[in-house]
């Protein structure tokens, strides 16, 4: 029996006919694959199936508090936050998870405009002691808070925005800097404070409230290092993204510090060098 190459590639395949050969598995082989994609289908298991349904539940839209009348931020509102470097929307991978004591999940920042479960956030108080009177829901530079992302998809529990000194086990994935993620716990490692961008107005901007239609940086209350993303590309199952970490990105122009401490006009703490863009943010309500 003579074989063309095609029959040759991979070994010879036989048909019912011979009464000898691999013709019988060939065949059971076939239908068992046939069986398995079928069942695979029909319960909705195919690759392409199963990353449609997660986008799907991770994309679901939701509404954006509408500005108030003084533009002014307030506890409670549903707010998507932007970055001036990286142009694109803080957001959470609810399908990378970052094993900690709880399974904490991925942060990213997305060119995806669109509010959804995974880029809207909720300003929340940290504490009613925190020098401000109770009754008073406006944010105010340098009051303690919280940024919680409600349960969407498969995230069954509200998330909070993280972050942590460097280890040698908690490093952001490709910057290797200050790691920030999304905990499932509020903790003394969630709270973050607004600061005004330009250092040599932050502290006279100290207890104003915090307009929403002005840039800004969020510290990290527990280790004092500014929110920051780059435009480090770090890609999942919703396309190219970019690295979110926590680094106090900054000019290096000489500032005559020793020349103004002299004069007497600041102190040896005062920061005179620029924030760079990379620790900018801005706030995005509805309309």
């Amino acid at each position: 029996m003579q074989f063309t190459p095609q029959q040759l590639v991979g070994g010879a395949r036989f048909s019912k006919e011979v009464k000898i050969g691999n013709w019988s598995e060939d065949l059971e082989l076939e239908d068992l694959k046939l069986k398995d994609y079928l069942s695979k289908k029909e319960h909705g298991e195919l690759l392409l199936n199963a990353k449609q349904r997660k986008l799907e539940q991770a994309l679901n839209v939701v509404a954006l508090s509408k500005a108030p009348e003084d533009n002014i931020l307030r506890f409670g509102m549903t707010l998507m936050i932007v970055n001036h470097k990286s142009e694109a929307f803080l957001s959470m991978n609810p399908f990378d998870s970052i094993l900690k004591d709880e399974n904490a999940r991925a942060t990213t920042t997305s060119h995806n405009a669109s509010p959804c479960g995974r880029n809207t956030f909720v300003l929340e108080r940290a504490s009613d002691k925190d020098g401000f009177a109770v009754d008073d829901d406006k944010l105010h530079y340098g009051q303690n808070f919280c940024l919680r992302l409600e349960p969407f998809s498969d995230v069954s529990v509200p998330h909070y925005l993280h972050s942590e000194h460097i280890t040698p086990l908690a490093a952001s994935k490709f910057s290797r800097k200050q790691e920030v993620v999304m905990f499932p716990k509020r903790t003394g490692k969630t709270l973050f404070q607004c600061q005004w961008p330009e250092v040599k107005e932050r502290f006279e901007m100290e207890g104003y409230p915090v307009k929403i239609d002005c840039p800004t940086c969020f510290k990290h209350v527990h280790t004092g290092a500014f929110l920051a993303s780059d435009k480090i590309v770090y890609e999942n199952i919703f396309g190219v993204e970019f690295e979110v970490h926590a680094h106090n990105y900054m000019s290096t122009n000489k500032t005559q510090n020793l020349v103004s401490e002299r004069k007497g006009t600041i102190t040896g703490d005062y920061p005179l060098r620029r924030t760079g863009v990379e620790n900018v943010w801005s706030f995005v309500t509805g309309s």
